[in-house]
């Protein structure tokens, strides 16, 4: 095989890659995300300003700012924190329940995983609303499964009977058949910081 001559002429430059420009061509979604960063932002005002002012009042934190101090820095994520009320009853009609009045999720604490099931006094008085326990019963289930210490933070007015308290624990009693079975396997502690009456009084 021939070498190629230094001395020849560079032959002709290959043709430039030509560009190739993609354009998003499905729905705009900033509107909805603008819609959802709204919506966090309103979850994490709580009961309102007022509502917060009191508890500060009452020297007491309100219960996103004991998520703070409870987990590692950046590590708490939260769990349903757009879920709300769903009752048709008249009682409740016009109730604004961010979180549903409780707020789970996961996080670490010192290193370890943790979860929490956290009552948040300034909507509603803490009060056990049907959407808020399903929430609270799949963080449970979960911290079962994955055998993870679960942290109660009590703050509560108990069950909420303007949803019809019966018909709520229809779908989530099993709360204290839950408990027993953590009992020994997952590690729970519950501090009261506020007041625990009913349901919430049993943990």
């Amino acid at each position: 095989m021939a070498e190629p001559d230094p001395d020849a002429p560079p032959g002709p430059e290959p043709p430039p890659r030509s560009a190739v420009t993609y354009t998003y061509q499905g729905p705009d979604l900033r509107g909805h995300a603008e819609r959802l960063r709204g919506k966090r932002e309103r979850v994490a005002e709580m009961g309102g300003a007022d509502k917060v002012e009191r508890q500060h009042e009452l020297g007491k934190l309100t219960v996103r700012e004991r998520l703070e101090r409870l987990f590692d820095p950046g590590s708490f994520v939260e769990y349903s924190g757009l879920a709300h009320h769903q009752s048709a009853s008249p009682q409740m009609q016009g109730k604004v329940t961010p979180a549903d009045g409780v707020v789970t999720g996961f996080g670490r604490i010192d290193g370890r995983r943790a979860a929490v099931i956290a009552y948040d006094f300034t909507v509603m008085a803490g009060s056990m609303g049907m959407v808020g326990e399903l929430k609270a019963t799949r963080i449970r289930e979960l911290a079962l499964r994955d055998r993870i210490p679960l942290v109660w933070l009590i703050d509560s007015a108990g069950a909420r009977i303007q949803e019809a308290a019966g018909s709520m624990f229809a779908r989530t009693g099993d709360l204290f058949r839950e408990q027993v079975v953590m009992s020994g396997v997952v590690p729970q502690v519950a501090a009261m910081m506020g007041p625990g009456a009913a349901g919430t009084a049993y943990i």
